[in-house]
């Protein structure tokens, strides 16, 4: 295996930092481990010279592929469940309440393989189905910096075992199977979630949210970066809005100036 030199090491560390506010200090490891196959893939016997094509490389690939390589794409449906409570009992009732028949507008920052949007937009379709009265309609963007990662999640096809983590309900109205060891998220649900490939150390853009789920994502950040995405999150909410975070990722009130409200739960006054 070729091995990773302290330079480069470092040269990839900044890199990644500089543009992904991801933080890879202390993972010189990991780093060698799994840009091994991208090495041998390129035909390229030193990092020195990948890092040399992913800078030259006009097109992104070469750095997406990086991205891909180095990051964690751990998910499953329903983590974190409590959050899924509060959405339905708390959060949901207040932003209804707010937009009546509007447009509830819902970003999904690092949706990796699709299954933290999909348990989202099913605890939404839960609520708007049982709820009388008027009705917004639903607009959820769910964006990662991996284009593999998207691809899956657009299909929202899963292993058969995921569906024990999704309420029974649910499973039968917003899954349906495919053969014997796969099904899929339901199609009217899955045209709610625009899919997009999105660098969350960009500027925001002109759309504001009502909702804002970024869970565990923050955790390879550092600081810097962190404080960054925070007010990038700030700026691009509603009044009213919420950001969820995940319960590793608590705020002080240095961090941010949204109102705490529910545990990881932060709103724009």
């Amino acid at each position: 295996m070729i091995r990773l030199s302290e330079a480069e090491y470092l040269e990839i560390v900044e890199y990644m930092k500089e543009h992904f506010g991801i933080n890879l200090s202390k993972k010189k490891t990991l780093i060698e481990c799994r840009l091994a196959k991208p090495l041998k893939n390129h035909g390229i016997e030193s990092f020195d010279g990948y890092m040399d094509m992913v800078k030259k490389d006009r097109s992104g690939q070469a750095a997406a592929e990086m991205v891909d390589c180095l990051t964690t794409n751990y998910t499953y449906f329903l983590r974190e469940p409590a959050h899924f409570d509060l959405l339905q009992e708390k959060i949901l009732p207040d932003i209804f309440d707010r937009i009546r028949m509007g447009v509830c507008n819902i970003w999904c920052a690092g949706c990796s393989t699709g299954e933290e949007c999909y348990s989202m937009a099913m605890a939404v379709a839960d609520f708007r189905d049982k709820r009388a009265g008027a009705l917004p309609k639903i607009s959820i963007k769910a964006t990662d910096i991996s284009k593999s990662v998207l691809r899956e999640a657009e299909e929202g096809i899963y292993p058969i075992e995921e569906l024990e983590r999704i309420p029974k309900p649910w499973r039968e109205r917003y899954c349906k199977k495919v053969g014997e060891k796969s099904f899929q998220v339901d199609r009217n649900l899955r045209s709610w979630i625009h899919f997009r490939k999105e660098n969350l150390m960009q500027p925001e853009g002109a759309v504001k949210y009502d909702l804002i789920f970024c869970r565990n994502v923050m955790i390879y950040f550092d600081r810097e970066a962190k404080g960054k995405l925070i007010r990038k999150f700030e700026n691009s909410l509603n009044p009213g809005g919420y950001l969820i975070l995940g319960h590793a990722e608590l705020l002080s009130r240095e961090d941010t100036k949204l109102e705490p409200v529910f545990p990881a739960v932060y709103q724009r006054i």
